[in-house]
């Protein structure tokens, strides 16, 4: 799936993420774009949509 998300420093970003687990108020998922697992703090997903056929 694709996530919209903030970081510390109030940048937006976008991220292709599989999720693992969504517990305690964090998403932690395989992150396709750093090729490894990170947390995610769910206040800071800005949006989430699955990825399309069209999404390479």
């Amino acid at each position: 799936m694709r996530i919209g998300h903030v970081d510390a420093d109030g940048t937006a970003g976008e991220r292709v993420v599989e999720p693992v687990r969504v517990e305690g108020g964090f998403v932690t998922a395989y992150d396709h774009t750093a090729e490894e697992v990170r947390t995610y703090p769910l206040h800071r997903v800005t949006g989430a949509a699955p990825l399309t056929d069209t999404d390479g």
